[in-house]
């Protein structure tokens, strides 16, 4: 939520798309190899958040795939969803916006990510 514009380099802006693009290796990557590039590591949090609701989605897909029909719409539109959230984490990752996705970033304040800000 919010550009930062010049504030950013082109380096820290990869390093925060790899955060993001990769889901959890790519966060650990991020963490582990540019400690010092806060909007990376923002977004690392962010996808690290993003993994844990993939990981719960994925319980709730499959208990409604077991549900003729109804269950099977609604696990679509879920998968759907993600694949949405993901391709808009992709964009803004690159165009050095902090974004606030309801639900995936209050999991990522509970890991901290608001001191990345």
């Amino acid at each position: 939520m919010g550009e930062v514009g010049g504030t950013i380099s082109d380096d820290e802006k990869i390093w925060g798309f790899i955060g993001w693009i990769a889901s959890i290796v790519g966060a650990v990557l991020v963490l582990i190899l540019k400690p010092n590039y806060r909007y990376a590591k923002y977004w690392a949090y962010l996808s690290i958040s993003f993994f844990i609701i993939i990981m719960l989605s994925g319980i709730v897909v499959g208990i409604l795939g077991l549900i003729p029909l109804i269950g099977w719409l609604i696990s679509a539109v879920i998968q759907i969803a993600l694949l949405v959230t993901w391709i808009l984490g992709i964009i803004k990752s690159l165009n050095k916006e902090y974004w606030q996705p309801p639900v995936i970033f209050d999991v990522a304040k509970v890991l901290g990510i608001e001191k990345y800000r």
